[in-house]
Formats: structure tokens, sequence, C-alpha cells
């Protein structure tokens, strides 16, 4: 995901659905933007609020924590220059899908970006993450739809302690206005 942002930088404030323990959000208000992170967790807010206060000042202050549903990010105080998910995305079906990515159109300013990193290989077990598919992506995010693709292509997430490679799909989408 860094690498993506990189390439790609991002403007603020940023959005961080499903943030976990904060790893990800502290990491980009290191680079001089405020993150808010959200994720249906206490605990993993928790922890995140911890390591945010251990950071200097000023990355302690760039970054908030909150519980809530990031499902519907249209909810949280924007509108935000970016929403970053690592992990989030790959969680939900078809339905959910199609309804987080309308309320990104929402919360994201015109030129606002979303950064993506899920997973590309099909479910091992119920209750998995679903696999997500580029030809999913480049239909939900075509310029018919208000997006424009800036990168789409093969990643990897490190899991575990052995930091296995799974396979996972990388996106940047750049929010413009729709063609009819």
């Amino acid at each position: 995901m860094l690498a993506l942002l990189d390439e790609f930088p991002p403007a603020g404030p940023v959005l961080d659905v499903g943030c976990g323990t904060g790893d990800l959000a502290i990491a980009i208000a290191r680079r001089g933007l405020f993150v808010l992170g959200i994720d249906l967790a206490g605990s993993a807010i928790t922890q995140a609020q911890v390591k945010a206060a251990a950071e200097a000042p000023q990355i302690s202050r760039s970054v908030e924590f909150r519980m809530g549903n990031a499902l519907h990010p249209a909810q949280f105080p924007g509108p935000f220059g970016a929403v970053v998910d690592t992990g989030f995305y790959h969680l939900f079906g078809p339905i959910e899908r199609e309804g987080f990515v309308t309320e990104l159109a929402t919360a994201l300013v015109d030129g606002g970006r979303y950064y993506l990193l899920g997973f590309a290989i099909e479910p091992l077990f119920p209750n998995a993450p679903k696999q997500v598919r580029k030809d999913e992506l480049r239909e939900r995010f075509a310029i018919k739809q208000g997006w424009r693709i800036l990168a789409l292509h093969p990643a990897h997430f490190l899991v575990g302690q052995s930091h296995q490679r799974v396979p996972a799909v990388a996106l940047c989408a750049e929010r413009v206005r729709p063609t009819v």
C-alpha cells in the first residue's frame, strides 16, 4: 500500500476504512496528512490510540481513531481527499461492495482517490475474505461511474509471523465527473 501511495500521492484528509490497530494510518500521518481511522473492533481502536499516543506530538495530533462502521464512509466528517483500504473491501459480498463504492463517491472530493489492497484468491473456507477480481474493479471504478483507474495491478499481503505472501490486487482510482 505504501508503494501505491508513493506512486500516486494522496491528498488529505485521509479516511482509513477498517484501520485495525492503526499502522497504516500512523504511517500516513508521518507523511504530513491528517488521518481518520475507523474500525468496528473496539480493541483494535484502543491499540491504535495507544500506538498514536506513543508517536511524536505532531504525528499523534494528525491521526484520530474511532469505532464505527466503515462500510458507510459518507457518515464520517469529510469530504476526504483519499480513502485507504487494506483488507476491508474483500470482507464483503457484491451488494455491500456496491453500496460501499456508491458511498465512496460521496465521501471523496472531486479528484479524491481510493486506494485498495484486497485478496486476489478464492476463499479457502466459509466466512473468509472474498476474492477481489480486476474485472470487477474495472467495472465498479469505470469512467462512466465517475472514476478513473490510475493503477490496477497484482500485489501481495504479508500474512502471519512467517510473512507468507498471499496474492492480492492493488487499485488506485480517482474520483472524476461521470460521463454519459
